[in-house]
């Protein structure tokens, strides 16, 4: 006996209506579809009986019914009908109408393997996070600025110069243009990352330790996310499963040893690069779509440290996520009536912009965010009322709150010094100089209390704020480095000794942190602060003799005594390093070298140096952080005094890329072409 032929369905939702499939939502909700295509399912409204209404008394009779929180407005849905029909009718060559039957499979709350973003939420959230993705954001060069409905006026004017934000009908968001195929192939990809793992976490006592670390270590200087919601959404299995990876991926870096031998991963490297790994599958796959999340996930991801010839490095995550905060208008003022959103974005924002910026610097790349496109108001005490915990101090959350707002006020100028100094075909005149010098000395002198360095009363040194005065010192680093490495002209004496100045506070910082053992809890940015402090000290032995001779080799192995403290964390212990020591000549190596202590264990300036005095020095990097080992032979060679030492195997090109940059930059200060030197002459004591 053959089936009944199907009947046309009765109702279908607004998506499959713009897709022209045939839809199932009269017997489940989500429908077939929008399960499959990971999509909101919004019904459409029947027209049946209101052609003949006239459209004032359409809207009185519609008023009288408060709508839902997913409901659509008339007018709007009118609207995404029409555009439904325009869209559907373009597009009917490029989607298939055959119907999809593909079931979704379903949410499970429960952990360690939770199925999606859209299974964890509640309806509730589901809805509002429609609310907040439902827009686009299109600057002044766009046209759509310009259309009106209304009569021309100076009003109507006025208000076209702030609308940049439009919303999206529901026909024409990218999602519900997910063809069939498309959303077969995500279903596919969502069980084969669930078979890999990538939605699987530790157990419950472990994760609550790495998140603990999070916030202790990371979270109090980039507050991205308010920690007393992250915390009540946990509880609820509310929570973004790319987030809560990328999130861990932090904690790992800063957890105890002990949690790392529970996680049962090996050492701290490879525990990183699992919860890395499990992050970028995720959003490889588009699987996350509340953007705010994706954004904040990025940020987190742009602390992996790959390898220096790896394509998927720090610059490339903080690219894709200024590219994504930019199309979400984060990067402008105002647009948000829901204060708590606009605080995180706001954070976030800056948090972007802070690492972007050192990012930019350290490697002497250029910057991707214009301070004259941005008009996003600054940081300020309001903005992180929810940051915090409720049982974080009131000190604490203060000392938190001055060292982010100042971090970002540093960031500002370190963009002013590198736009002035180190770009093509810029030089930076005297005048110039002189002023950005006095800025930031008035800069240090109206900084809060809390962030001033205070040792006389004898309390441990203040982390936030040692952090901060090592990159206010490494502002004036690079403001001077060229006067004192070059001897460009006769104010060298003055000059230089800014630089050098600043070197030596520099260390004596690193000294105070080292006995408390935090250093190593440090942001990534002191790395590169460590290290232009390095190269000014080493300079400065290998010119002086004497006791200034001896009081710049104590101040460079302090600093290495710093990386080696960064190292357990960060892993310095890289090509960067290698690089560095591979430009030494093998005396000023051999003096830096520091015989290993009573315990037997070794010390920084020991490691490197014995990396750098083998024919193929060990990098410890595994996986995806694979760097190709390279000879420092001439280290080997016997010394003497009438053959130059060989300086190096790598290329000018490998090397180009972060030595220039940090000794001296290939653009410094305007000289506009690739400098011309060797180790021996920059190094030279005559």
């Amino acid at each position: 006996m053959s089936e009944p032929p199907r009947k046309r369905a009765k109702l279908a939702c607004v998506t499959c209506n713009a897709r022209r499939v045939k839809c199932d939502v009269t017997d489940r909700h989500p429908c077939s579809n929008c399960a499959a295509g990971n999509v909101e399912c919004e019904t459409r409204e029947s027209r049946r009986g209101k052609h003949i209404r006239k459209p004032r008394a359409e809207t009185e009779v519609r008023s009288k019914t408060p709508p839902s929180v997913t409901a659509i407005s008339p007018q709007r849905h009118e609207d995404e009908v029409a555009a439904s029909h325009v869209l559907a009718s373009l597009s009917s060559n490029f989607h298939s109408p055959v119907n999809t039957h593909t079931p979704a499979s379903g949410g499970q709350h429960h952990l360690p393997t939770p199925s999606a973003p859209s299974d964890l939420n509640s309806d509730q959230s589901k809805a509002s996070s429609v609310h907040q993705e439902d827009a686009v954001f299109l600057g002044e060069s766009s046209s759509l600025r310009y259309v009106t409905t209304g009569e021309p006026s100076a009003a109507a004017a006025e208000r076209r110069q702030s609308c940049f934000r439009h919303a999206v009908p529901s026909a024409a968001r990218a999602e519900s243009l997910v063809p069939e195929w498309e959303s077969e192939r995500r279903v596919a990809r969502k069980k084969a990352l669930q078979a890999e793992g990538a939605f699987s976490f530790p157990p419950a006592e472990v994760r609550l330790e790495l998140f603990q670390a999070y916030f202790k270590w990371f979270h109090p200087h980039f507050p991205i996310i308010d920690e007393e919601e992250f915390w009540t959404e946990y509880r609820e299995f509310n929570f973004s499963a790319l987030l809560l990876q990328a999130m861990m991926f932090i904690g790992v870096i800063h957890c105890e040893e002990s949690t790392l031998y529970r996680l049962g991963w090996g050492n701290r490297h490879r525990a990183k690069w699992f919860f890395y790994i499990r992050a970028k599958d995720i959003y490889d796959a588009t699987f996350e779509t509340n953007k705010i999340i994706v954004i904040q996930a990025l940020f987190l991801m742009s602390f992996w440290r790959a390898g220096a010839l790896l394509e998927k490095d720090a610059r490339h995550w903080l690219g894709t996520a200024i590219s994504l905060s930019e199309t979400r208008a984060l990067h402008r003022s105002g647009g948000d009536t829901e204060e708590s959103l606009t605080r995180v974005k706001r954070r976030l924002w800056w948090a972007i912009y802070v690492r972007e910026r050192q990012c930019a610097s350290a490697l002497g790349l250029p910057c991707r965010i214009r301070d004259k496109d941005c008009d996003i108001e600054p940081l300020s005490s309001a903005d992180f009322t929810s940051a915090f915990a409720s049982t974080t101090s009131v000190e604490d959350r203060h000392r938190y709150t001055v060292y982010a707002i100042s971090m970002v006020q540093l960031a500002v100028f370190l963009g002013r010094v590198v736009d002035a100094g180190y770009l093509p075909k810029r030089t930076l005149a005297p005048d110039e100089r002189i002023k950005l010098r006095n800025e930031l000395y008035k800069w240090r002198q109206d900084l809060p209390s809390v962030m001033q360095l205070q040792t006389d009363a004898g309390d441990p040194p203040n982390f936030q704020a040692s952090m901060l005065h090592l990159a206010y010192n490494n502002l004036l680093i690079l403001l001077y480095r060229t006067s004192f490495v070059l001897d460009e002209n006769s104010n060298t004496a003055t000059d230089g000794n800014v630089a050098l100045q600043a070197a030596a506070r520099n260390s004596r910082i690193v000294e105070d942190m080292l006995p408390g053992g935090n250093i190593g809890h440090a942001q990534m940015h002191v790395i590169t602060n460590l290290f232009n402090t390095l190269c000014i000290h080493v300079v400065n032995f290998r010119r002086s003799s004497g006791i200034n001779r001896t009081l710049a080799e104590h101040r460079a192995k302090l600093c290495l005594l710093g990386l080696q403290e960064l190292q357990k964390t960060w892993e310095v212990t890289n090509w960067v390093l290698q690089l560095f020591f591979q430009y030494l000549d093998r005396e000023t190596a051999s003096r830096l070298a520091m015989e290993a202590d009573d315990g037997g264990s070794s010390t920084a300036t020991g490691q490197f140096t014995s990396a750098c005095t083998t024919t193929q020095p060990p990098l410890q990097h595994q996986g995806a952080d694979n760097v190709p080992t390279r000879s420092m032979q001439y280290l080997d060679a016997p010394a003497s005094s009438t053959t130059s030492p060989k300086p190096w195997s790598w290329t000018l090109d490998e090397a180009d890329q972060y030595l220039f940059t940090q000794i001296e930059n290939d653009f410094a200060f305007g000289e506009g072409a690739l400098q011309q030197w060797c180790p021996e002459d920059l190094l030279s004591t005559e």
